[in-house]
């Protein structure tokens, strides 16, 4: 059986590399974005009102810049926060695909959600876009009730009496 070797010049002999997308946005931040996060436990269940969102801009692994705070917000009764306008890369850099090099169609920011009798949860790279307003689930769990995240109340330590004392 003979195959077909011939090739067309239209098609690249070896695929393009894939693009590498940069750990922030690069180029101009002309846009606005909006970011608004819902705070609830149980699954998304219950609302959680009070809880403290710090939003920060992203902090680079590669030049260590970003992570100043943006905004502080704080939940409301359904467990939603205000909306906040955010700086964001205009909206004409989604029109092309990505390439090495290329400014990315969006800007990256941290948070770290707090409330009373709750972990603590860190959202990392939250993507924002120009002229789109974006929901950030946080999804918290209870401590346990007596505040230990072991579990161990303070009246329950563990005293072993096996060992022989030094005298």
């Amino acid at each position: 059986m003979e195959r077909n070797t011939r090739t067309n010049p239209q098609t690249p002999q070896t695929p393009p590399a894939s693009p590498t997308i940069p750990d922030r946005p690069t180029g101009e931040m002309t846009g606005q974005g909006k970011l608004v996060f819902r705070i609830s436990t149980a699954g998304g269940a219950i609302p959680l009102e009070g809880a403290q969102v710090t939003l920060r801009k992203f902090r680079s692994a590669s030049d260590g810049n970003g992570g100043e705070v943006v905004a502080v917000l704080y939940s409301g009764p359904d467990g939603k926060t205000e909306i906040v306008t955010l700086p964001a890369p205009p909206r004409s850099f989604s029109l092309e695909p990505a390439r090495d090099g290329a400014p990315v169609p969006y800007a990256l920011y941290d948070a770290d959600v707090n409330l009373d009798s709750f972990f603590s949860q860190s959202y990392i790279r939250i993507p924002v876009f120009d002229g789109i307003t974006s929901i950030q689930n946080a999804s918290l769990v209870p401590l346990p009730e007596n505040g230990y995240s072991q579990g161990l109340r303070p009246d329950s330590e563990k005293f072993y009496e096996g060992e022989s004392p030094n005298l």
